[in-house]
């Protein structure tokens, strides 16, 4: 890992997180139009009650699209407060923290994700490895699921 040039890769996945959310957000806006194409297309048939459950479906599925969009665009909010260039000196927002068991990037709870084919971790302060790390410095040690953790670098 110590030829990684942290400066690039942090930007590079800061990069990637933004439109991976981007994309996330343009499938539940085409997926909720969809919806409401069909909401507008229902006809009543003579059957009422397939025509009530039909709507219901749609409902469903509508107050499903409306939260997850909810939740993409606050993941979205989180990661637009970065500042990708900034070096940070302790774990916040926008650092990318290298432990032995990989890199983590704090931003918004994402997973992992692959950029130039290093795996790394989008976390967010509120994740249980986030509540370890937040406001720890390189060197320091932090417990976590019953074990000690050194921070190598924070970047």
């Amino acid at each position: 890992m110590s030829t990684i040039n942290y400066a690039e890769f942090k930007k590079a996945y800061n990069t990637h997180c933004l439109e991976t959310v981007g994309k996330r957000l343009t499938t539940i806006e085409e997926n909720l139009d969809s919806l409401m194409d069909a909401k507008r297309n229902e006809t009543k048939s003579s059957a009422g009650d397939k025509y009530e459950t039909g709507r219901a479906m749609i409902q469903n599925e509508e107050e499903l699209y409306k939260r997850q969009r909810a939740e993409t665009s606050k993941i979205l909010d989180q990661l637009l407060r970065i500042d990708p260039d900034k070096v940070c000196n302790y774990v916040e927002p926008g650092a990318l923290v290298i432990l032995p068991s990989g890199l983590f990037y704090v931003g918004a709870g994402m997973g992992k994700l692959v950029v130039n084919k290093i795996d790394c971790f989008a976390i967010s302060l509120s994740s249980p490895i986030g509540q370890a790390l937040k406001a720890k410095k390189a060197g320091e040690t932090i417990k976590f699921q019953e074990q000690d953790v050194l921070i190598l670098k924070v970047y």
